[in-house]
């Protein structure tokens, strides 16, 4: 036998108040004479026994009373059959699956609203004076307690469908993890879930503590057809009024029967912009591009919609792009270029500047510096230059044919972009373009063996130890132009000065330097995933202060607006619960549920069972028709005997009730 809290064992050092008060009686006689005793005596001897046995009987019960209450309080156990139960407290941490799966109804109802039932049926087994932690897929700060039963109900029922996704493995570490803070002797953890295949990853759910093991507890799921909305891809360089961009959608039907014409809609701003109707395999994905133009500057939120029945959370693609403003482009030079003039300088998009030195202040107001002819970088240029590059600038180098490259060097060495190694005096030409560069995209409907390619009187050879896409490759092999993703920026490299090559007068210049120029505005990212915690950049333009508010303006708070490395960052504490576009002062934030719940595939209970069998710290809860607080007493907590103690602690009081109120018949006289 075991005690869960053997402390209170201490009080049967209180069965020595009624054996005290017996040894040492304390009651004052009063004396009676009689003139004669004779005739006494027999009759005072016999009344003396009687007396001393029901004190002895008065005495047993008030022992055997205080005895049980103090055991009771005690917690006695008899453990279970292959159960190992400790002395000490105990502390029962549970988690319900509250992601948008478990609102797919079974035959006995919403899988959300039977798992909140078993839980229920859990916490039944348990002791009053038992701690308790509620856990749902939110995984929230405020869920980092112990609760009492009574707070553990109340708290279930205020369990509402979430967004959150998070697997199996992580939800066993973080009770694990909570437990062992607890200092608990016994330690119980039990999973109520769906068990659905895309989050259910059940060979890491193993990694921990023994001493605190995990129970699952499966809810029977069916597998169920669903369309949604996988993936939305704006196909576009950069975002201007007048400009057309592409809406390229991909629709996934997970389900066992195909889905014929059905309808992809496309609005922008409020209005329907395109329409298209996808035929859609069983188990299979298609695609619809829907072309719209952007019409003004400023914001534009976009979505894309489906109809499908009854899970729909994930129907609706929300998204946010920006539109205007122009781009400022620096060449920084001995002398301007024609070419480049010829290709910025009317164009109303780009902002065209010439120096003949670096300036910060310029440099910080541009999206592509474009080095042309330079001899050699400026002493101390080099670090805040590349600096500028990984924070999101772009930087175009053509050097000279006498170029001295040290500064140069370290600077791109520090990018990881090609180094100049040594210019060679030698005519070359062109043979190979990667047509798969985003400098390119869009350009060409296809190969052609027949454009024309640049040649170069001379050109400078790159150092292979870089990080390098190459976007034009020369007939010996060597590097025309080179393309580096560096941080947050991009470093392109042109081997041979402008002025020794053709490339100018060719048709490709012009995508190839312009694309360079589009692709240098800080990256919009068009949408964003609920739940997920790294930190969205955001624009500059933002004021002091501003609130984020949902799409109904219904609610708003004050974001974490942080400023790392000339850039402004919001970092989300899971404030975002509802899809939608957002509004950041004049900034547009579009949100989107993840869909990794859309795959409404589970495992089955032998398939868990198969799952983690002699996984240790690992067991599992077979379904049953017996209440699983009968299943957990007998399994987990064994037998425990408070109750009978406390029963017995009742008879014993009753028992002197009756000792001490029902006086023994008087003896015959003499």
């Amino acid at each position: 036998m075991l005690f869960s809290h053997p402390a209170m064992l201490w009080g049967l050092l209180a069965v020595l108040v009624p054996v005290i008060i017996h040894l040492f009686n304390f009651r004052r006689y009063r004396k009676v004479y009689f003139s004669n005793v004779d005739a006494l005596s027999e009759l005072q001897s016999e009344n003396r026994r009687r007396s001393q046995v029901r004190r002895w009987l008065v005495l047993a019960a008030r022992v055997l009373a205080v005895a049980m209450l103090a055991l009771a309080f005690a917690g006695p156990v008899i453990p279970g059959k292959d159960t190992e139960v400790r002395s000490g407290s105990t502390v029962v941490s549970v988690y319900v699956d509250n992601t948008f799966s478990m609102e797919a109804a079974s035959s006995d109802g919403a899988q959300l609203v039977r798992a909140c039932d078993k839980a229920r049926q859990l916490v039944a087994a348990y002791g009053a004076a038992d701690r308790y932690q509620l856990l749902t897929a939110d995984m929230s700060g405020h869920q980092m307690r112990w609760l009492s039963r009574d707070e553990f109900l109340a708290a279930l029922d205020e369990v509402q469908p979430s967004p959150a996704v998070c697997l199996l493995s992580e939800v066993a570490a973080r009770q694990r993890s909570f437990m062992a803070q607890s200092g608990a002797a016994n330690r119980h953890a039990y999973i109520i879930s769906d068990f659905q295949r895309s989050t259910s990853d059940f060979v890491e759910l193993g990694i921990g503590s023994a001493e605190s093991e995990v129970t699952l507890v499966p809810l029977t799921g069916s597998v169920a057809d669903n369309l949604y909305i996988d993936t939305v891809v704006l196909d576009a360089p950069a975002f201007f009024a007048g400009g057309s961009v592409g809406v390229e959608v991909s629709v996934a039907n997970f389900g066992s029967h195909d889905a014929e014409k059905v309808p992809v809609r496309l609005y922008v701003d409020g209005r329907e912009r395109a329409i298209a109707t996808l035929d859609i395999p069983a188990s299979a994905t298609a695609k619809a591009v829907m072309p719209f133009t952007l019409e003004n500057d400023g914001w534009h939120e976009g979505c894309v919609k489906i109809e499908d029945y009854p899970v729909t959370f994930d129907d609706d693609y929300f998204f946010a792009v920006y539109a205007g403003g122009d781009i400022g482009v620096v060449e920084v030079g001995p002398s301007p270029s024609t070419a480049l003039q010829r290709l910025f300088g009317a164009d109303s998009t780009v902002r065209f500047v010439h120096s003949d030195r670096l300036s910060q202040q310029q440099v910080r107001q541009s999206g592509l510096i474009i080095l042309n002819g330079l001899r050699q970088l400026p002493s101390g240029d080099a670090d805040w230059l590349a600096g500028w590059v990984e924070e999101g600038g772009s930087l175009l180098v053509v050097p000279a044919a006498d170029a001295v490259p040290a500064e140069l060097n370290a600077m791109l060495a520090r990018l990881k972009a090609p180094t100049l190694d040594r210019y060679v005096a030698r005519r070359s030409t062109a043979t190979t373009l990667d047509y798969a560069s985003s400098l390119f995209r869009g350009v060409f409907g296809g190969r052609s063996d027949e454009m024309e390619m640049p040649s170069a009187q001379g050109h400078w050879l790159l150092g292979a130890q870089a990080i390098r896409q190459s976007v034009i490759t020369l007939a010996d092999g060597s590097d025309l132009l080179t393309l580096t993703p560096a941080g947050e920026g991009r470093v392109y490299i042109f081997a041979a000065p402008l002025e020794q090559t053709d490339f100018p007068q060719q048709a490709l210049f012009v995508p190839t330097f312009y694309n360079m120029a589009l692709y240098s505005r800080p990256a919009v990212i068009p949408c964003h995933t609920i739940g997920v915690t790294e930190p969205i950049a955001i624009r500059s333009s933002v004021s002091a202060n501003p609130e984020l508010r949902s799409p109904d303006s219904e609610r708003s708070f004050l974001p974490d607006l942080r400023s790392v490395g000339g850039r402004t960052l919001l970092v989300l504490h899971g404030e975002i619960a509802e899809a939608g576009v957002y509004s950041l002062g004049d900034e547009r934030l579009a949100f989107n549920y993840g869909r990794r719940e859309s795959r409404l595939d589970f495992f089955s209970a032998s398939e868990v069972a198969d799952a983690v069998e002699g996984m240790e710290g690992v067991s599992l809860l077979q379904p049953t028709e017996r209440p699983l607080d009968q299943v957990l007493r007998e399994r987990d907590g064994g037998h425990r005997l408070w109750r009978l103690c406390l029963l017995l602690a009742l008879l014993a009081l009753a028992a002197e009730t009756v000792l001490l109120k029902v006086k023994p018949k008087a003896p015959k006289a003499l």
